[in-house]
């Protein structure tokens, strides 16, 4: 059986969840709870089901689009790591710009 994959964000996935979480607190701190927790677990659920995103834009990264809130997970796979590397609103584009 192989090694689980181990699950990092990039500097700007992290700055993506505090953006997120600052401004739906504005109106809804719980509901800015739930949603950051919804994304983190469908990020965790990567580990043991990093296909579960589809191929995406830049070569080698995938897109998993959340269907509880309207955010995508852009990531990219190692061997070893499930790296995130933005949280992406639906209705915006991304470039997936956050790097390790």
């Amino acid at each position: 059986m192989a090694a689980k994959r181990r699950l990092e964000y990039a500097i700007a996935a992290g700055d993506d969840l505090e953006s997120i979480q600052r401004y739906i607190e504005v109106e809804n701190p719980k509901a800015a709870a739930r949603v950051i927790e919804n994304i983190m677990t469908a990020a965790d659920s990567l580990i043991d089901f990093p296909l579960l995103g589809k191929p995406w834009r830049r070569a080698g990264t995938r897109k998993l689009v959340l269907t509880k809130y309207p955010y995508s997970i852009i990531y990219r796979l190692t061997p070893v790591t499930v790296f995130v590397l933005t949280i992406a609103h639906q209705s915006r584009e991304h470039t997936g710009r956050g790097k390790k």
